[in-house]
Formats: C-alpha cells, structure tokens, sequence
C-alpha cells in the first residue's frame, strides 16, 4: 500500500491536471473581442470537464466533448474602451477590449513592416495607440488544419508596430480614430505567396469552375479518400510488378520498369490549403468584422482563373468563421516591370481582379497612381490602408456620403469619329491628376491596332479620337504593366484600368475551345496536364501545358470541341518557358483524317502568341502537332517537353 502522502500528492497532480484549461493563442492578455456580435471563446480541458467562462458580466458553461474541445458564446456585447477581464476556468486573460476586430493577410505587400520604407519608418515614433492593438500569426505551414499557431497580443507602440503591417497598422488606426472604438487587426500574410495556399480544400469545392484543380489536389493530399485510392492502386501494382519480376527473372527476360509512385504535396509555403491549414484555420471560429487583403503579384499572369480563386477563398473564409457577408476589401496589384513578360498581362490580371467585385460584400482600393514601376512593394502604404479604409467606412460602417470607389468602365458608344467612354462612381467629376492632357487611352478600328487617344473629359464621360482611327471601334485605359494613368475623380481616387474588347471580343465571338477537354500522345505525369483550354495564357501549372518528356517527336495534342464548329482562327502560344518550337495545327471533324491549316515556329526563352487564320473551316477537333524543339533548354526544363500556355478556336465574321 502507498503511503497517504504519497496518495494524497499523486490525487493532487492529477486533480490539477484534470482542472487544466489551456485557450488557443488568439486569446492572450491585450486581446480585442468583436463589438456587437455574438463571441465564440474555445479552448480545451479534459474530457467530460465543465468550463466556465466569465466576461463582462457573463457567465457561460461548457462541457469538454471526448476530445477534450469545448466552446461558449458570449451574447453580443457594445464598444468598451475599459480593460476587463476573460476567465476560462483557471485561466485569466488581462486588458481585453471590445471593439472591432479585422484579418490582413495576403503577400509581402501586406507583410512589409512599418521599419521598412522611409514615410512609414518616420511614424514609428508616434505609434503609441494604447486602444490599437496588433498580433501577427507566425509563419508555419501544415498539411491539415491546425487548432493553434503560437502568438500573442500586443498594443500599438513603437516597439510592436515597427515589425507589423503598414498596411495593417494604419487600417487599424484609421479605424480607431473614425469609429472612436477598441480597433484590434490579426496579421495573417506571408510574402511571395499565391492564393491557392491560404484557401481551404473546401474553398475549392464550392466553385466548379476550380473541379479539376481541386481533383488534383485531393489526389495527392495525405489523408484524403483520393489520396489512399490512388496509393492503394499503386500498392496493387507494385504487387503485380513483384511478381512480373520474379516471371522475367526466371525466363531471364528483361525485367520491367517499377510503377510510378503517385505524388504527394510537401507542406510548403505553395502547397495549395498549406497557409489556411496552419495561419487561417488555427483563428477559426473568432469573431471578427471583416478582411483586408492585399495579394496577386503571385498569380498575375492567369487572368480570369484568379477570379475563380478569389471565389474559392472568400467561400473558405465565410465558411469556417460563419459569416457569409463577411466583408472583403482587396488592392488592386501595382503596375511593376515583370521582366519581359508582355505588356498586356497585368493589364488582363487587373481585369480579373476588377471582376472579383461582382462577389458580393467587397471592394477594391486601386492603386495605379501610386505605383513604383522598378519596386514591386510602393512606398505609399498609408495611403492604401486609406483606400481600403473607405470601403469598410463605406460599406461596413454606412458612411454613405463616401464613394470608396474611383472611376470604373460602365460603357461605351461610338460617335462618328469618337468613342465615349461612360463611367460609374464619377459623381463628384472627373478629373486630371496632374492637370495635364489624360494619357495611357488608345483606341483602335476593326483590326485591333491601338493608337494613342486625344481624351476630352465630358460630363461621366471620356471622348476619344484619333486621326489615325478615322473609323474607331474599340479603346482601352492604362493597358501595360509600366502603366500609371493620370485619370482620377475629383475626390483623387484614380480610374480603374479597361478594355472595352477584353475577355469577350465581339470582333471574334465566342472561344470554341474554352473549358473543352484534350487527349495527348504523350500525356504529362508531372502535374503540367492541364491548362490548354482555361483561359489563361499563364506560363506555369496549372494553367499552363505540356507534353512528357519523352524524346520521340513528333507529339500531339487533340482538343474536342464537343459539336462541329465553323472554325477560321485558332490562337496559340508558348511560354517563355522550354524548348517548344515548331508547332502544327490541323482540324478534323471525325478525329480520325485531320487536316493542316497553318504551323509557326515559336522563339526560345520568349512568351509568344501566333494566330493561324485560315478560310472557314467545319471541325469538331483541333490537334496540335509538335514537329521538333530548340536543342536549349529555358527555364531548366529538359527540352523534350512541349509546352503550350493556350489554345482558343474562333470564327470571326
């Protein structure tokens, strides 16, 4: 028999443990709850433990489940400038608020520190906003979602602002001195990051358009259904392989090659759901008002599939924090040079970006104005967390004397020799920036040859001529990477970049080829089998195309149209990226006898577009046949790849 001490110390330790209640770091002394909205606090203790938690007043209660999780919600509760007290059974955390509570995340834009460039390092000094309080979540990645991600609360000084957002920082403090509330912004961003990882596998489910994407993904996800299918197989074959070894063995054959294992993503700061699993889902469910988001340099060069992933992450995010008007405000991406990338890239990707205002509950802060073409990350950083500030003052907080917007495309007509171009949120005027002629506006005729425009401001409106466009059918704003437009309302928020032919063009109709699906000689194992048809013309997976890397040429590409089509145009590119070279394209209309309408010989190293025109033509299938490959490689790919960024199939009247 133990001795009685030895009992009584042994009751107590596991006593102590037992009472143990352990809030993940999100709740930490200096903390601010959301105002006016009903509070999740979670944590967790042994199980079948009551918890109680205890704020303002209140008294909630509690059970832990089997897994030791439990939660309350606190009731709704005002604005409270006076440091109170949140206790979950034995834990106390000091000097909470009540007030507004926003999520800044995105890429380095969004991370770039107040210490960082000159205007926000010379406020440092005045940072000092007892009722402004900031936490950054740390940079870590996981393959699955995680219940907690090391971090803690601070208020705003010199010594916790140098090292937060800029962007950030001023939000919130912009916030606080209008609201006149608490203000508290959690910092969720990692720099040179893409969407894709700071989205949930759910996320992606919830936008068809991403099905196949999202297949992939799955496919090569530790723990998912698709994952242990695909493994299972390959155990099963390896099983074959073995015996069909030891068969060769005994005949002395050759013995076969062993199958290809199936790949597996690696927890990096690109693996699609990586950041939400280990940044995003350690947050979920606090209640917040909204996000501020500030991303794309990573994925600017995939047009309208960006969209798409804006939808996928936004259906994520108001999903697991259980807001399903979450608002959303977002920056449009600066110009920059992207090396030699074509003009016209950002130009498409700003498009994109603009069109991801038709998803309800957001908003866009353009920045064209204030762009630094040699530096990805501009100075002005007070002056963006600005114009995100608007739209929440705007649409979050009902200022309705606010227009958060500046001038955007509404439409266009053709008068004689002009084109007038018409826009929406210009009540208070358009206006010259500089106080000099309105530049980056071009027009063109039927053949799509922009010249430069004279713009005269009328009204809401821009008229355009030029007297190399005596016939005028088509204009477009500030469409190049290098460009910064000097078109603004009278309250200085700049225009929005447009084309008035972009990405439906009425001159060519409808892409025959969009979404369509292809088979390949040589199908492509390294997770470059998709992309010919999305839309994009990007230059890396998964909107862009190639073969294997096997050295039998030629190879070939077939695209079903799904119905015969007249055909007497077909675009087509390849990306600055491997050794493409000579390319063949044929039509058929059974898939069996197809017949050549045209070939080009793409450059190495250089992003190229070629249009084969041809007479109208009736087919239901386009093949592309790579005839040969430079003998260089670009981009360390091995130049038995074929790489292809698009295909798209018009009739043009």
């Amino acid at each position: 028999m133990k001795p009685l001490a030895a009992f009584l110390s042994s009751f107590v330790i596991l006593h102590s443990s037992f009472a143990e209640v352990r809030l993940p770091s999100i709740f930490t002394d200096h903390m601010v709850l959301q105002r006016d909205k009903a509070v999740p606090v979670w944590g967790k203790a042994a199980p079948g433990e009551e918890v109680v938690v205890e704020f303002a007043g209140q008294k909630k209660t509690a059970k832990a489940d089997a897994g030791g999780k439990w939660m309350v919600k606190l009731d709704p509760m005002p604005a409270n400038a006076e440091p109170q007290v949140l206790k979950a059974g034995n834990v106390s955390v000091q000097d909470v608020l009540i007030g507004e509570v926003w999520l800044a995340s995105g890429q380095s834009n969004m991370e770039w520190e107040m210490q960082m460039k000159p205007d926000s390092n010379a406020d440092i000094p005045n940072t000092t906003h007892p009722n402004l309080r900031l936490i950054e979540v740390p940079k870590t990645t996981a393959l699955t979602p995680q219940d907690d991600v090391p971090a803690k609360w601070a208020r705003s000084s010199p010594e916790s602002a140098a090292s937060f957002s800029a962007v950030g920082y001023y939000f919130g403090l912009k916030l606080h001195e209008e609201l006149k509330v608490p203000v508290g912004i959690i910092l969720s961003a990692w720099g040179g990051t893409r969407i894709e990882p700071w989205t949930s596998i759910e996320g992606f489910d919830a936008v068809p358009e991403l099905k196949d994407f999202v297949a992939d993904v799955r496919a090569k996800l530790p723990g998912s259904d698709a994952y242990r299918t695909a493994h299972e197989k390959h155990l099963a074959a390896v099983t074959q392989w073995q015996q069909a070894v030891k068969t060769a063995l005994e005949k002395k054959q050759p013995v076969p090659a062993i199958p290809g294992q199936p790949a597996t993503l690696d927890a990096g700061a690109g693996t699609p759901t990586a950041l939400y699993n280990a940044m995003i889902h350690p947050l979920v469910p606090f209640a917040m008002r909204g996000a501020i988001w500030y991303q794309g340099e990573s994925n600017h060069n995939e047009g309208f599939v960006y969209t798409d992933k804006k939808k996928a992450l936004l259906a994520s995010w108001r999903s697991v924090f259980q807001q399903p008007e979450l608002p959303f405000y977002f920056v449009q991406i600066a110009p920059f040079q992207y090396g030699t990338e074509e003009p016209e890239i950002l130009a498409q990707f700003w498009q994109a970006q603009t069109k991801c205002l038709d998803i309800p509950h957001t908003g866009m802060a353009v920045i064209t104005d204030i762009g630094e073409v040699p530096d990805i990350h501009p100075a002005k950083k007070k002056e963006v967390a600005h114009r995100l500030s608007l739209w929440a003052m705007a649409k979050t907080y009902g200022k309705t004397d606010i227009d958060p917007s500046g001038p955007l495309y509404a439409s266009h007509a053709i008068e004689g020799s002009a084109i007038r171009v018409k826009f929406a949120h210009a009540a208070s005027g358009l206006a010259s920036r500089d106080g000099k002629p309105l530049t980056h506006f071009e027009i063109a005729g039927r053949d799509g040859l922009f010249q430069p425009a004279d713009a005269q401001i009328d009204g809401d409106s821009v008229v355009l001529t030029s007297a190399k466009v005596p016939q005028p059918r088509r204009a477009r704003f500030a469409w190049s990477k290098l460009a910064i437009p000097n078109l603004m309302d009278k309250d200085g928020l700049p225009a929005t970049a447009f084309h008035t032919h972009w990405p439906v063009d009425p001159d060519l109709g409808d892409n025959f080829a969009k979404g369509c699906t292809w088979t390949s000689s040589d199908q492509n194992t390294y997770g470059w089998d998709f992309g010919l048809t999305d839309g994009s013309w990007a230059s890396f997976p998964p909107n862009c195309y190639a073969t294997s890397n096997t050295d039998q040429f030629p190879k070939h590409v077939t695209i079903d149209l799904k119905q015969p089509r007249t055909l007497n145009l077909i675009l087509v590119g390849a990306p600055e990226i491997g050794s493409t070279k000579t390319v063949a394209i044929s039509v058929s209309t059974d898939g069996q006898t197809f017949r050549e309408v045209g070939k080009h010989v793409f450059p190495l190293a250089k992003a190229e577009r070629a249009s084969i025109t041809f007479p109208d033509t009736e087919a239901k299938f386009i093949r592309l046949t790579y005839l040969d490959h430079h003998a260089q490689q670009a981009g360390n790919f091995p130049n038995t790849f074929a790489f292809t960024t698009e295909v798209e199939a018009y009739r043009v009247k």
